[in-house]
């Protein structure tokens, strides 16, 4: 009996390598927490071992990203590195934080003026540092509805003369401009947002 159980244990495959489902960059824009990927333990060959062996999990550094059960939680943005191992045998990806921090809005330029009944269309861009993000939920509000109204879309109309301050609010993050209403008598030339 124990000479099967060893003949057996001795035929049992050796893991060779690992092997993710996905990319081997996650990135996240919220601290949520994100499942690791899917792994596979392979032998020589390239094959599946079965069963598969139990994995050890590791991410760093922890100022980033920390592990808890077969889950990342966001920290803070910056990159980590996310590893699974199975004895000697390892393989690793890149978890990549980038929360939001900033709100820029663009299609105004501060300082100019344009006719009453005039519209002029803004965008909001969530930000992390540099690189923008996609899929943000941006809302649009304005102070003074009655010299300048916003529409859900960031289209602003000229309503009466005066100056307004838009709005745009992303979570926790919001970003303003002031924009001047003139009268008609104003050039569109000279009036037109930039």
């Amino acid at each position: 009996m124990v000479a099967l159980l060893a003949l057996f244990v001795g035929c049992a495959p050796t893991p060779a390598s690992i092997k993710f489902d996905g990319d081997a960059k996650v990135s996240v824009n919220k601290l949520d927490q994100v499942d690791v990927l899917k792994a596979t333990v392979l032998d020589a060959e390239g094959k599946a071992i079965e069963p598969q062996p139990a994995l050890t999990w590791t991410v760093s550094p922890d100022s980033v990203a920390k592990l808890e059960g077969a889950k990342v939680t966001p920290i803070a943005n910056g990159e980590a590195t996310v590893t699974a191992a199975v004895g000697e045998v390892k393989n690793k990806y890149t978890f990549v934080v980038a929360l939001p921090d900033k709100v820029e809005i663009a299609g105004y330029t501060a300082g100019t003026a344009w006719p009453v009944g005039q519209s002029a269309q803004l965008t909001a861009t969530v930000k992390a540092g540099e690189t923008a993000l996609t899929g943000e939920t941006v809302t649009w509000s304005s102070n003074a509805d009655t010299v300048a109204t916003v529409a859900a879309d960031g289209t602003v109309m000229g309503v009466a003369a005066g100056m307004a301050t838009i709005t745009a609010t992303s979570g926790a993050l919001t970003s303003t401009v002031d924009v001047t209403i003139g009268d008609a008598a104003v050039a569109a030339t000279d009036a037109a947002p930039k």
